[in-house]
Parts: C-alpha cells; structure tokens; sequence
C-alpha cells in the first residue's frame, strides 16, 4: 500500500501543472544569474589580460628607449624621463600590477568582485590596502546586489520550494480526503513523510539538474579535473540547502492549512534571509564601529606634509645609518626626489603604523564576530559558501591585498638599494650618451604571482557543507518525532 501510495504521489506531482510551471521559472532564473555572473568573470579576465599586455607593452618600450637613448647624443633625459635611472624608474616609470584573475567558478557568485578592486597598480609608496580607485557602474546599482546564480539560489530557490511544498496537504485536507488516506496508514506521520519524501526526490535532483544546466549554458567551465572537487561540494551543499527547506516546508505545512503554511514559511525565509542578516550587521556595527577612513587619510597627509628641508634632513639622517650610503649626505642637494622618497616612505609608514594597526585589528575582530553570527542564517552559510567557492568573496580579498603588500617590499628590496647606491656613488656608465644606463635590468624587475583561486577552497567549505546537512537532519527529526499534525 505505501508502495502504491508513493507511485501515486510521484505521478500527481509530477503531472501537476504548477510544478512545471515553477520548475521552468525556475531555470529561467538559474540560467539568466548564471548567464550575468560568468559575462561579470569574462569582463575581468578580459581586463586581467588587458594590464598584462599593457605592462608588457610599456617594459618593451622601455627597453626600446634604452638603446635609442645609449648612442651619444647633445642633450641629457631629466632622471624621471630616464628609463635606465633606477630612481627615476622606479618612481615614475615602474609600470607593475598585482592581479587577481576570476576564479573558474567565478559565474556562479559575483559576491565582492565589483565593489573590490581586483588589479592593483603597484608603486612603492604603497602604505595600506587602498579603496577602490574608482567605481565605473552607478553605486545604487551596486547597493542593489547583482543577480547571478548565487542570487537565485540563496534568495529564489527556497520560495521555489515554500511554493510548491505549502499546498501539498491542501487539496486532500480541503476535500475530507486526508482522513481517508491517513487511516491507509500506520500514522498519519508516515503520511506526510511519503508526501515529502516524494517532493524531496523530485526537487533535489532537479535543482542541481537545474543548476548544472544553468552553468553549461552560460559557458562556466565546471567540468574539469581542477574544478571537480569544489563542484561535487557545491552540489552537496546544495543538496542539503534544499533538503532543510523541504523539510521545513514539511513541518509547518503538516500542521497548519496552506495560508497559514505560507505566511509562516514566508516568515522564516524573510527571518533567515533579511532579518538575521541585517541584526547581525547592527550588533557588529554597535560593538565595533567602523574606524573612521577620514581620520586615517587626515593622519596620512599629515605624515606626508614635509618641507624639502625637513626631507632632505630626514634622508641625510637615514643615509648615514647604513655605511654603503653615507656618502649620498654629503651631498643631500644632489640627490634626486625619488631616491629622498625612501627615508620619507619609511618616516610615513611608522607615523601611521599605530592607527593602521589599530584599525586592522578592529576589523579583524568585527570579521571574527560576523563569522560566527553567520552561523545563525542557513542563508548566509550557504552565500558565503558560493562565494568561498567563487573566488569572489572577502577572505580571498584580504589575502589578495596582503600578497600586494608583499609584492610591493619585493619591489622595494629590488630597486632602493640600486637608487640608493647611485645616490653614494653617483656615475654615468655610458658617457656622453643621453641616458645614463645605470640601470638595464627591466627583465629581473620581480612579477606579480597571482594565486590558484581554488586552492583550499574545498577544505574551507567543507564545514559549510556539513553544517546544511546537520540542518536539514535536524529539521526532519523534528518532522518525524512530532505530534502536532492536524487532518
């Protein structure tokens, strides 16, 4: 009998009209985030390709110049127009940029890509992470949120499923129909365990059915051996995302009439989804404000406001620390700005260092509060999970900005110590030519490495995972041990 039953509920589900209507909106949505995520991953590769072939480009001049400008010649390039001048060079033709190219799986959550910058033209009066340069799309179209794939998952899947699990119990329960399909039963548990059980089987296969369909459409690169891992986690999260919503769908539904089950599943969807989210940010900004950026940037002019005597007398006291250079105080009128620069970064760096600090731990500790909030929303896991998996999220950000400072010491251990040097020992290698060719090594200038945006991607949302399918668990132990249903 159950057997029959359950065949019967298969075949009514799958034959009812508003189903396949849901199911095709549906996809549509799917198809049409996915689409508009993965033109958002192409644009920045595009872009990503366009700064390498531009600095490329610009290093090849350069080298172009440097042998037009080594035959001799009446006139002399000022040192900020010399290619072959290590301080010039480096201030005022380092041409250098730290990327981070979209991810894979970038189509499947646009999350922080479009507010965060993800190439950074590095110099080396890089002091702390800046702020976005500039925003090309209308900040109220960015405040918005963009609808890609994760969009429709976090926000229209579960309604999807509110909608099509609600009126389950209705009809039979309208028409006096239940009672007679209850006393079939053991329980009337059972009945509504077959009942979802069945929905279940049908839209968890079809919502990652949907999805992969959705992501080949739009041409997003998830069949391979790099991405496969992440996907299979992926579909396994999103398994038990729809699986909890089933299941609660279930619990409510079983229990109240189909008005009732819809404005309280509405409730909880609009708790988990805004409610949650939105307290969570009001406690993190209550217990730790945001440091204020005008404060840091009045400290920065402030530390940057020298007078040339006072740089110059800085950067006498800072060539007669280190032997090599001491030279170069003898004769502080001769150096060039750029090289005085050096002592300047370094004075500027300790004054704000305090503030900067202070600041990076706050942020820190917001972030650490946040994350555990986060645990309260189904919602937020699950879009913090697709951005994880994305490469589009905050984490990856952080860690893209701290290998930009990284790159930027890198660059700076490269060219101080030649700047500094032709500061002591200043000498022109090739004499009457118009450059001076102390420097011609642009080849060993150090390159930005940019990062495997999938590398441990899978090993943090694996707990991400788990704790959907803990959720869902729960909430079908709670269906099943329940007493309260109503015929």
């Amino acid at each position: 009998m159950t057997r029959a039953l359950f065949r019967l509920e298969l075949a009514m589900l799958l034959r009812a009209r508003f189903t396949w209507i849901i199911g095709a909106l549906l996809f549509a949505a799917l198809a049409w985030g996915a689409i508009n995520g993965q033109a958002n991953a192409d644009g920045q590769q595009a872009t990503v390709e366009r700064v390498k072939m531009h600095a490329a480009a610009k290093v090849l001049k350069q080298q172009a110049d440097v042998a037009r400008y080594s035959r001799p010649a009446d006139t002399v390039l000022p040192y900020w127009q010399d290619p072959s001048d290590a301080a010039g060079y480096m201030r005022y033709g380092l041409s250098a940029y730290a990327v981070k190219p979209p991810s894979p799986l970038a189509g499947i959550a646009i999350g922080q890509s479009r507010l965060l910058p993800f190439y950074i033209k590095t110099d080396l009066d890089y002091v702390a992470p800046p702020a976005a340069a500039f925003d090309f799309i209308n900040p109220r179209i960015l405040s918005l949120g963009d609808f890609d794939l994760s969009f429709v998952l976090v926000y229209v899947l579960p309604l999807a499923l509110i909608a099509i699990g609600a009126s389950l119990l209705a009809a039979e329960r309208d028409s006096g129909a239940l009672r007679l399909m209850a006393a079939q039963l053991p329980s009337f548990r059972q009945l509504v365990m077959l009942k979802f059980g069945v929905a279940a089987i049908v839209c968890v296969p079809f919502t990652l059915v949907a999805t992969v369909l959705a992501l080949l459409v739009a041409g997003t690169p998830c069949w391979s051996m790099q991405t496969a891992g992440t996907v299979l986690l992926l579909g396994a999260a999103l398994a038990g995302l729809t699986l909890f919503w089933v299941a609660l769908t279930a619990l409510l539904a079983s229990r109240i009439g189909v008005v009732g089950s819809y404005l309280r599943l509405v409730s909880v969807w609009i708790g988990f989804t805004f409610f949650v989210p939105a307290a969570g940010a009001l406690i993190i900004d209550t217990a730790y404000p945001a440091p204020s950026p005008l404060l840091y940037l009045d400290d920065l002019r402030r530390a940057n406001d020298f007078t040339p005597a006072n740089r110059d007398a800085l950067f006498a006291a800072f060539a007669r620390a280190e032997p090599a250079y001491a030279a170069a105080a003898e004769r502080v009128d001769k150096v060039s700005y750029a090289t005085k620069q050096i002592a300047v970064q370094q004075a500027v760096e300790r004054q704000i260092e305090e503030r900067a600090s202070a600041a990076a731990h706050q942020n820190e500790a917001a972030a650490g509060r946040a994350a555990a909030l986060r645990w309260l929303s189904p919602a937020m896991v699950f879009d913090t999970l697709l951005q994880q998996a994305a490469g589009s999220g905050v984490e990856r950000h952080k860690r893209f900005l701290k290998r930009t400072g990284e790159y930027t010491d890198e660059l700076r251990a490269f060219f101080w110590p030649r700047a500094l040097a032709e500061a002591a020992n200043p000498a022109n290698a090739c004499q009457g030519c118009a450059a001076r060719l102390n420097f011609t090594d642009h080849d060993k200038i150090p390159r930005f490495q940019a990062d495997r945006p999938l590398d441990g991607v899978a090993a943090s949302i694996g707990g991400a995972v788990g704790y959907l399918w803990v959720l869902a668990c729960a909430v079908m132990l709670m269906l099943w041990s329940g007493r309260r249903f109503r015929l």
